[in-house]
């Protein structure tokens, strides 16, 4: 658990201030948007895309 925690620490204190500083808020936004329109077209049911049916 504490090296979960340092981890975390480690992100929130280091890591996404420099991101935060290297990108505009247009490119940080860009993957959550990303995925919100996949999961609009894909399938509800798991079994409804084909590989899965195997």
């Amino acid at each position: 658990m504490e090296n979960v925690r340092h981890h975390v620490e480690e992100e929130e204190k280091e890591w996404f201030p420099n991101v935060r500083k290297a990108m505009s808020l247009h490119r940080l936004t860009e993957p959550g948007e990303a995925v919100e329109a996949a999961k609009k077209e894909a399938p509800g049911e798991s079994f409804a895309v084909p590989s899965a049916e195997h």
